[in-house]
């Protein structure tokens, strides 16, 4: 009987055990990916990029990342990024004491949308304002750190250094992007202990087939 009771509570063990699996498979482990959340107290949306007033558990704070749908009252989870001090933002003349910067932001409840859903619509069909600020380039090298990919590229006669959301795109690829984005000076990532003494951190990239 004994024996009989130790089986039984195994089996259960077992199923419990594949039920809990399945239950984190079918989250796609957004937790462990999107480990801070907090309510939209405030949006703006420039172009690539939208910037979020958060109000989390123990404080309130602006974050920004790939332009998204999102909405005053929302509650959204982030991923971790890069937190700028006196960021200043060319686009909406304001400077941010504290900003992080961060490659993922998911609104709770909806579905994730694919990853290049906005650059589509953005870059490939662009108003005739946007279609100003598209520019092209040629790729040299990519480095991929911290859910971004960091981009050497020539414009023109010069070297520039991009920066944007994690991007499939190798060395030899012609792409675009908004030229409008963000403009940091002397850029120092955490993740790849390097300092950059001018990046331009763009909301998408898009490789010229």
């Amino acid at each position: 009987m004994n024996r009989l009771i130790l089986i039984l509570m195994l089996c259960a063990s077992l199923i419990t055990a594949t039920a809990n699996a399945a239950t984190v498979a079918g989250h796609g482990n957004s937790t462990v990916d999107l480990p801070n959340i907090g309510k939209v107290l405030e949006v703006i949306n420039v172009a690539g990029y939208t910037y979020l007033h958060l109000e989390g558990k123990d404080k309130k704070e602006w974050i920004a990342g790939k332009a998204k749908e999102v909405k005053e009252g929302d509650v959204v989870r982030y991923s971790k990024g890069s937190i700028m001090h006196n960021f200043f933002s060319k686009t909406l003349n304001r400077t941010f004491p504290e900003i992080l910067f961060t490659s993922a932001i998911q609104v709770e409840g909806a579905h994730p949308t694919p990853a290049n859903t906005a650059a589509t619509s953005t870059l490939s069909n662009p108003t005739t304002e946007q279609q100003n600020n598209i520019a092209k380039s040629s790729v040299i090298s990519t480095i991929d750190s911290g859910g971004y990919t960091y981009i050497e590229a020539t414009q023109g006669d010069k070297t520039i250094w991009l920066a944007a959301p994690q991007t499939a795109v190798k060395k030899g690829d012609t792409i675009r992007y908004a030229n409008d984005g963000a403009v940091m000076t002397n850029f120092y990532s955490k993740t790849l202990n390097r300092e950059f003494p001018t990046i331009l951190f763009v909301g998408e990239v898009q490789v010229i087939k």
